[in-house]
């Protein structure tokens, strides 16, 4: 079965098998062995440039150790990547959904995210998101404490990609309205603004810049938007976050495109990192007046 193109399916299939197999301690050539391969067929599957059929697939997964429901969310996830139709969206709600989120994070080279309302979940500190939790109620529906824990603890583990070694090149943009709006409490938000300017002083990959409300024709209204993109190895994509699932995927290159355009442009509105920084500072210390 020859080479086919990394579509985002295909990457999030491939990512899944990487992890599982790195985890369960193997090398691509012990997974070759498995499916009477080679390992350059293994490894253009785990980067999305091969599909798998089904027989090869569970023979895999079983060899991996991987337990019956994260079995069947992958089989699942592999019959999606299957489908030919062409789609300049890709919606993912099936189970797993952050975690292949996060995949793509830490293969990125770089990643350029807007958001008008909220702090992004790469800055967060821990109260923050305990608190965003509260406040979304259809996440916090039916939730244990146990879940709600193991839920912070990914969101925080995915936070290390900031500080590991040869981390992507990482550019915020973030509403005002954000820097206003108390999530949990004054000083919750006080904690993360503190945290914010931290982390620009402190890390050299990581720009932060503020959207004011002032500007005139935001280009990125409408919702927070993540470009993702892979310094030419992979196709570059969009993901846009949603309340409820693992958000939507844009995948079409002209798409892609206006996208990556669009953030240009808010860039080139917003306030510089060095008057955000003075922008954030000075709104911490409004809210450190106030107590």
């Amino acid at each position: 079965m020859g080479s086919t193109r990394a579509t985002i399916g295909r990457r999030q299939l491939g990512a899944e098998l990487r992890d599982l197999r790195t985890a369960a301690g193997l090398s691509q050539k012990d997974a070759a062995e498995v499916i009477e391969s080679d390992t350059s067929l293994i490894s253009r599957l785990e980067r999305g440039q091969r599909s798998i059929k089904m027989m090869e697939l569970d023979a895999l997964l079983r060899h991996y150790g991987a337990p019956a429901d994260r079995r069947a969310q992958i089989a699942e996830l592999a019959k999606a990547a299957r489908q030919r139709l062409p789609r300049r969206t890709y919606s993912d709600n099936l189970p797993g959904a952050f975690r292949r989120l996060s995949d793509h994070e830490q293969d990125a080279a770089e990643i350029c995210y807007s958001d008008s309302e909220l702090i992004p979940g790469l800055l967060q500190t821990e109260d923050y998101i305990r608190a965003m939790m509260r406040a979304n109620r259809a996440e916090a529906l039916g939730t244990s404490e146990e879940d709600a824990d193991a839920r912070v603890a990914f969101r925080l583990d995915r936070q290390r990609l900031l500080t590991r070694e040869n981390p992507p090149h990482l550019w915020f943009v973030i509403g005002e309205a954000a820097l206003r709006r108390p999530i949990g409490s004054a000083q919750i938000l006080h904690d993360q603004l503190v945290h914010l300017i931290d982390l620009a002083e402190r890390l050299p990959h990581l720009v932060v810049q503020v959207a004011p409300l002032s500007i005139v024709d935001h280009p990125l209204l409408g919702g927070p938007v993540q470009l993702l993109r892979f310094g030419g190895v992979a196709a570059d994509i969009v993901q846009q976050p949603t309340l409820v699932g693992g958000g939507v995927y844009i995948t079409d290159d002209e798409d892609v495109r206006f996208c990556i355009r669009a953030f240009d442009q808010l860039r080139a509105v917003a306030l510089g990192p060095a008057d955000s920084q003075k922008f954030i500072r000075a709104r911490a210390e409004e809210l450190d007046d106030a107590h």
